[in-house]
């Protein structure tokens, strides 16, 4: 990891914590994926997919003086970011980094409106692997068909997208409108993106998927729409109607391969309809496979 995202991170920290971050092994800094903290446990750190104690020296205990710092230091102190970021859940920091939070949600007309007493706040460091959709991107520049990516949590799939809208955009000179519903796959901080999105990429930020991309198919004309995790009806709704008018589309799926998607309703719908022509598989390793749909 470079200096300036290490500086990025420790930015939003107490001084404790953010020295207990850089006195970390170079290798494990490099592999740094999440800092974890839980009121009244111990910090910890999830590296390589493993979670651990950050501090071997002696316990560093997540009390509620310093979630509220993390959050107010990540928001700027800015009231209105604040209450934004409880009611949606997460904050996106500089450089593409987000502050997910968890807390006693408060439920007006079936909608969360704000979080109280913040229980725990997961900092997922941005990562990025320029180049790791290459295989993707030369099957798909030359040929634009509409693929699904598919994987267990952790697996890449979020990394593995954003590099092919890179590719696609950049590689290919190709259009593409970014439906980013919760600030990871562009992470637009003052409307530029934080994280490299391609020269010839629209991003839309913080709105349902299926509003961006009717949004983005009105206002933008992309020959590519991604969004990341498929999760309700109205999305794949909306994706049907985005095909139909002749866009290629990209999406992530939880999902272990193509014989877990028929399990699940949502997953067997949208292929039921179609849309999707590729599947790429990746697996805990980040390992990747394309597979045809039919």
């Amino acid at each position: 990891m470079s200096e300036l995202r290490i500086r990025q991170i420790c930015a939003v920290l107490p001084q404790e914590v953010a020295h207990a971050v850089t006195a970390l092994p170079p290798e494990q800094l490099t592999a740094l994926e999440e800092l974890r903290l839980r009121r009244g446990c111990e910090l910890t750190a999830v590296i390589d997919g493993r979670e651990a104690p950050l501090s071997l020296e002696r316990p560093l205990i997540c009390t509620r003086a310093l979630l509220e710092h993390v959050v107010n230091t990540a928001s700027g102190y800015s009231a209105y970011a604040v209450s934004e970021a409880l009611r949606q859940g997460f904050l996106p920091l500089q450089g593409g980094h987000r502050l997910g939070l968890c807390g006693t949600a408060v439920v007006e007309q079936g909608r969360v409106t704000t979080l109280r007493e913040l229980s725990s706040a997961n900092l997922r460091v941005a990562g990025q692997r320029p180049g790791c959709a290459a295989p993707v991107a030369e099957a798909l520049g030359p040929a634009p068909e509409s693929t699904l990516i598919l994987g267990p949590p952790g697996s890449g799939k979020t990394t593995l997208l954003r590099d092919l809208v890179r590719q696609l955009s950049d590689r290919f000179g190709q259009r593409v409108g970014v439906v980013d519903s919760r600030g990871e796959l562009a992470s637009c901080v003052d409307g530029q993106p934080q994280l490299a999105v391609g020269r010839r990429t629209d991003v839309i930020s913080l709105i349902p998927k299926a509003a961006g991309m009717e949004l983005l198919l009105r206002t933008m004309n992309p020959q590519w729409i991604a969004v990341d995790e498929i999760t309700a009806p109205a999305d794949v709704e909306t994706m049907a109607g985005a095909s139909y008018c002749g866009v290629s589309l990209l999406a992530t799926a939880h999902a272990y391969g193509p014989e877990d998607l028929q399990r699940r309703p949502l997953y067997r719908q949208l292929m039921e309809l179609g849309i999707f022509t590729k599947l790429v598989v990746l697996d805990r390793n980040k390992h990747l496979r394309m597979e045809r749909t039919a």
